[in-house]
């Protein structure tokens, strides 16, 4: 985040360590006794959240669509052999309209290639949940940092209430972010848990619960990141 601190010498003494912690460089004037904070451009691990945090939102018809258009354009790269057969890939890579198991019905013929294919896909989205804690993790820490050093500043009447509005703006939107994460989370994993019952009787359906299981726990501990970010904003 491009922030932009002017203060004493003195007060950015004092802020050195959030400063480094923030990866934000203080510009200093002499004699103005104030913080003050404004929004730049987003962090890398911001834009990451925002970019993962829309993915996992993604709704089963919006990503067929997305599949088909690369089954096509994969067909018209080949000089258009097996035109339908390509888009018919890349829609079953994105799921088809309708729930997740009419998806595996529509698309698997027999519950073994069904079976496999939820395995397949819940470990992928285990996968992007965990990614998407990892940056959840590094931008609740930074957030918390912050906001705790900018009241501090407050307090000691080293900046205004503005700034500290302003900054809170920006850990709400974060955490808006979070939130939209975790539903998207959560809506795969009810998807999941009803393919689990559809494919309960084949062998080898225990496997799936492990992975929900792990599925479960990343989501709970998304939502522990998000909490700890709203009870200090």
């Amino acid at each position: 985040m491009a922030y932009r601190f002017s203060a004493s010498k003195l007060v950015a003494a004092g802020l050195v360590g959030a400063l480094t912690l923030s990866a934000c460089v203080p510009v200093i004037t002499p004699g103005i006794p104030t913080v003050t904070v404004t929004r730049g451009t987003a962090t890398p691990e911001e834009a990451e959240l925002q970019r993962r945090a829309a993915a996992l939102q993604k709704t089963i018809i919006e990503g067929a669509a997305t599949g088909a258009a690369a089954g096509a354009a994969l067909s018209f790269a080949n000089g258009g052999n097996n035109f339908w057969r390509n888009v018919m890939i890349g829609a079953v890579a994105g799921g088809l309209a309708g729930s997740y198991i009419a998806s595996l019905q529509k698309n698997f013929a027999d519950r073994e290639s069904q079976l496999k294919q939820a395995i397949k896909d819940i470990r992928a989205t285990n996968s992007e949940v965990a990614a998407t804690l990892r940056v959840m993790r590094t931008v609740q820490r930074r957030e918390v940092a912050e906001l705790r050093d900018l009241r501090a500043a407050l307090a000691a009447g080293r900046t205004d209430s503005a700034s500290l509005a302003a900054r809170i703006s920006v850990a709400k939107a974060n955490l808006a972010d979070m939130n939209g994460a975790i539903h998207g989370a959560e809506a795969r994993a009810e998807e999941f848990t009803q393919a689990r019952a559809l494919l309960a009787s084949e062998p080898g359906s225990g496997n799936i619960d492990g992975q929900l299981r792990e599925l479960q726990n990343r989501i709970a501990q998304m939502k522990a990141v998000a909490k700890d970010l709203s009870d200090n904003i």
